[in-house]
């Protein structure tokens, strides 16, 4: 049985990746939460998130935090726990969407199986986005 990563541990992970201190990377979201008129952002917090001692911050926070760390901000996100913003207007507007949802939700997939279908879409994906060229 393999253990998940933790929100907390994957954000140390990204901050080293960057040579980053905690003291840095937390000076840069607050300055970045400010400037819309959010909450700031300390380097104690980030080292209790880190350390999985708390839980981790808002999604406005995680997608500054990605900002800063040139990180997917949506795997951080449901890392998190949390629902990526346009994950709830794409289902409020989409009755397809919902469908594909709750069917899916419904199969109680396994990991494997979540795992195949995300590759079918990203193989479906990459094939609408590059069509064959006429005469191949």
């Amino acid at each position: 049985m393999s253990q998940q990563t933790t929100f907390g541990q994957r954000l140390r992970q990204l901050r080293k990746a960057k040579n980053l201190t905690q003291r840095d990377l937390a000076a840069n979201v607050s300055e970045r939460l400010k400037a819309e008129d959010r909450r700031g952002f300390d380097f104690t917090y980030l080292s209790k998130i880190e350390n999985d001692k708390t839980p981790p911050p808002s999604v406005a926070a995680i997608i500054q935090l990605a900002e800063v760390l040139e990180a997917d901000a949506n795997e951080l996100i449901t890392l998190a726990g949390k629902t990526p913003p346009n994950l709830g207007k794409t289902l409020k507007e989409s009755e397809s969407a919902r469908t594909f949802f709750r069917s899916a939700f419904d199969a109680d997939l396994t990991e494997e199986d979540w795992k195949k279908l995300s590759q079918e879409l990203k193989r479906r994906t990459k094939a609408r986005e590059n069509p064959p060229k006429s005469g191949d």
